[in-house]
């Protein structure tokens, strides 16, 4: 089982340390002028709520994983497969309690916000940054601000439909390997 785990640790680990970048140097009045974009599009409320979704949704995705992951390790008996299983029953509690506190960390949303600072200042200048927000403070800017937790939580579940499969089938490589070395 913890093999199991390790294999998970690994794979998530791996790919959030391939997003950690130093951030570019940017012009502070894009800064300040992207907070307040921020600002006019709600977007701690549309973090909070993307959050939410993948809060909700990340214990059946583990779930499926681990359970593919057993299922399709065929060096497991019938009978380890199923005190596996019941292994992990019994530990998703616990991650969801813990994942909970990450999720509902306020400060994170801070982090995420004060982060993406530098990837708009990188593309836009303070004019088109204005212009944004112009367009947010507009009854279509204000439509699509409206339904852009819908269509997160939409293009969510399509990611997920599109990248479990392809995630279960590395996980399936790892555990292979892992199974198949010799002490």
């Amino acid at each position: 089982m913890k093999k199991y785990l390790v294999a998970l640790a690994v794979v998530v680990f791996t790919g959030a340390a391939s997003f950690a970048q130093a951030a570019p140097a940017f012009d502070p009045a894009v800064a300040q002028a992207t907070k307040q974009m921020f600002a006019s599009m709600k977007m701690r409320d549309v973090l909070v709520a993307s959050i939410k979704q993948a809060e909700l949704a990340f214990p059946g995705q583990v779930r499926q994983m681990m359970t593919s992951m057993i299922n399709n390790d065929a060096s497991l008996t019938a009978e380890r497969q199923k005190e596996a299983l019941a292994k992990i029953e019994k530990v998703l509690p616990t991650l969801e309690a813990r994942t909970h506190e990450i999720f509902s960390d306020q400060s994170m949303i801070d982090e995420i916000l004060e982060q993406s600072i530098p990837v708009y200042a990188s593309i836009y200048t303070v004019d088109e940054i204005h212009q944004l927000s112009a367009f947010y403070h507009s009854p279509l800017g204000q439509k699509m601000l409206a339904n852009t937790s819908k269509l997160s939580a939409e293009s969510i579940g399509i990611s997920n439909r599109v990248m479990m499969p392809r995630l279960e089938k590395l996980m399936a490589q790892i555990v292979q390997s892992i199974v198949d070395e010799q002490p």
